[in-house]
């Protein structure tokens, strides 16, 4: 698929099937990966169809004001007569657009990336396991076979033969508490493959340079204007009168556009992820079978991403282009709501899944 608006769509409602399927091998009490996906996946959708655009913009217009007003005895000493058609405003808005189409693109193509990688074997794993009645290690190395062996920097997926290793193994366990553990650190350990996946389309979408849009839209304005007035500016002129600013929007854009990255559309909440994730309810931050973790692995695992391994205080994310401040936050995440049933609603109506079927954006709120 070329559009990514419908992809996003189509991937988000794909995510939702796979989970519901999911609960024929591991059971309705924990829910596996793909719930969280589904979600994450819908408020990527936010960002790939630009409806975030009008109101950050409104927002970078008005905190933008300010400094723009201090430019005005610079923008009248350097540009004369001919400042009267020339606006920073206008400079500001035409960049927003710009820069909300890159951001728009990164996020789709961070949202392609992990789906046409993890899509695909949690399909597979679905083919391959449903009719086992008992583990069989055969069963489960024909699978593993798929995978590349190495880590995530050299295009591997250890991360995700253990994570699947784990899923498997929960299938067979018959204690409450030690399958929840393995599926919780399956869900992690397919997490954290992901995010480090996802490092350079965050990096990507966070970092989109707002300085260099403005100063060529400083550049294309100025040079309509005198062109029409007969007066000729210099590019390398107007660029280093106008980078000062233009730096300072670019700061002012990365603070807005991070805020604005870091929240997750839930069914029930949004989650803000520059705060701590709320914890379970008044008596405990977990669910009881991961209120104190006992598998070595995962003990482990939690001692590398968790800061705060059995309290939910301290999980807020304090810069979401780094990789482990984004693991300390989800593992949190997915350790509180492994047992909320509501990740099970459908993130679509029955109306809208029909549109997509017929290979239509739906009407309503996506």
């Amino acid at each position: 698929m070329t559009d990514p608006v419908l992809r996003n769509l189509h991937i988000t409602h794909t995510y939702h099937v796979l989970t519901t399927a999911l609960t024929d091998l591991l059971g309705e009490e924990n829910v596996s990966w793909c719930a969280h996906a589904t979600w994450a996946s819908k408020t990527a959708g936010f960002f790939i169809r630009k409806e975030v655009v009008p109101s950050l913009s409104r927002e970078m217009l008005d905190r933008a004001d300010s400094l723009t007003r201090s430019v005005g005895g610079l923008q009248a000493e350097l540009l004369g007569s001919w400042a009267a058609p020339f606006g920073i405003q206008t400079v500001l808005t035409r960049a927003i657009q710009q820069i909300a189409d890159e951001v728009a693109r990164h996020v789709a193509r961070g949202n392609l990336l992990v789906f046409e990688e993890l899509a695909p074997l949690f399909v597979a794993m679905i083919e391959h396991f449903s009719d086992s009645e008992q583990y069989e290690q055969a069963t489960l190395d024909r699978f593993l076979g798929r995978l590349s062996r190495g880590p995530v920097s050299r295009e591997g997926q250890d991360l995700l033969i253990r994570a699947f290793t784990h899923s498997y193994e929960a299938m067979f366990e018959q204690d409450t508490k030690a399958r929840a553990e393995r599926i919780f650190l399956a869900n992690a350990l397919v997490g954290y493959h992901e995010q480090t996946r996802l490092q350079g389309p965050i990096l990507g979408a966070l970092h989109a340079p707002l300085r260099q849009v403005v100063l060529d839209q400083v550049v294309e304005l100025m040079g309509v204007t005198s062109a029409r007035k007969g007066s000729p500016f210099h590019e390398m002129s107007l660029k280093a009168a106008f980078s000062p600013l233009a730096g300072k929007l670019e700061r002012l854009w990365r603070e807005l556009m991070t805020r604005s990255l870091m929240r997750l559309e839930l069914p029930d909440v949004t989650l803000r992820l520059g705060e701590d994730i709320p914890a379970l309810n008044a008596e405990r931050d977990f669910p009881p079978t991961l209120a104190r973790l006992g598998h070595p692995e995962l003990v482990s695992l939690m001692a590398t991403l968790d800061r705060t391994p059995n309290d939910t205080a301290g999980s807020a994310a304090r810069d979401w282009g780094d990789l482990g401040d984004r693991m300390n936050l989800i593992v949190d995440l997915f350790r509180t709501r492994q047992q909320d049933r509501v990740l099970y609603d459908q993130p679509f109506t029955f109306m809208q899944v029909e549109a997509l079927k017929q290979g239509r954006v739906p009407h309503g709120r996506l």
